[in-house]
């Protein structure tokens, strides 16, 4: 009798893949239902759109769905993943670094951010950071394993 384990396609995604896909899907939700919101227009400019309490305008919007489409691209094999969450990562915590620089005086708010918007950033950076060394270990440890199989 098969084990349940080798049936069920969930059992074989790590942790580093199903924080991958959730963070994915999170941005992708998010950007998609911000273009809702805010449609194509006045693309990186400031303006008073709002999706549950976060502001939002088109050129964020991108940004969520790439970030987030680049995460579900990559989460099937743990190679890709490292870096793809990595690099997703490094985006994300920039986006943050240019969101909290607007709160300077003489900087122009271009990605119409507010201070939830930047805890999303922040959160969605760590997650794939986590994602990315999480991929790393994980084939370290298949590494490992192959050597003492052997």
């Amino acid at each position: 009798m098969p084990d349940r384990r080798d049936t069920d396609p969930m059992t074989r995604v790590r942790w580093p893949q199903k924080l991958a896909i959730g963070t994915g899907v999170l941005l992708v939700a998010w950007g998609i239902a911000g273009f809702f919101v805010t449609g194509f227009s006045d693309f990186a400019g400031q303006s008073d759109t709002w999706l549950a309490g976060l502001r939002v305008n088109p050129l964020q919007n991108t940004l969520h769905v790439v970030f987030g489409a680049l995460l579900l691209v990559s989460f099937r094999r743990l190679k890709a993943l490292s870096g793809a969450a990595l690099l997703v990562a490094l985006l994300c915590l920039v986006t943050f670094g240019f969101g909290m620089a607007r709160y300077d005086e003489q900087v122009v708010n271009f990605l119409n951010v507010n201070p939830g918007s930047n805890a999303l950033h922040l959160v969605a950076g760590f997650a794939a950071l986590a994602a990315a060394q999480g991929a790393a270990w994980c084939r370290q440890c298949d590494r490992v394993s192959a050597v003492k199989a052997a």
